[in-house]
């Protein structure tokens, strides 16, 4: 059994630069920054975000363990069964969503007065 619609999707749009992460840009946003918003330290693309996003090390150190390529040539991408970690990794961290959902999953943090 393959990947879900909606996860098969998500890789389909991130692997050819038509999705979601910031660093993949439009027509609309070329004067928007690409950093990651979770992260900060790189551009949000396909392999920061499956490879090297800091933020997300605990599930990809769990689901993602023996990935360490994310090559257009690599097994992964013929075998169902070795695409269904990717799958996982996508849904956990909720990757691919719109820009716009982020400010609701990682709100800037709050500082009250009292806590100071």
């Amino acid at each position: 059994m393959g990947l879900e619609k909606f996860v098969a999707g998500r890789v389909h749009q991130m692997r050819t630069r038509k999705s979601y992460l910031v660093a993949h840009r439009s027509w609309f946003d070329q004067d928007e920054p690409t950093a990651c918003p979770r992260c900060h330290q790189s551009d949000e693309s396909f392999l920061h975000t499956i490879l090297g996003c800091t933020v997300h090390a605990c599930d990809r150190d769990l689901l993602l363990k023996d990935i360490s390529s994310m090559d257009p040539g690599a097994p992964r991408w013929s075998d169902n069964i070795l695409l269904q970690p990717l799958g996982q990794y996508i849904l956990v961290p909720k990757t691919g969503l719109f820009p716009q959902m982020l400010s609701y999953l990682f709100p800037p943090p709050r500082y009250d007065a009292l806590s100071l």
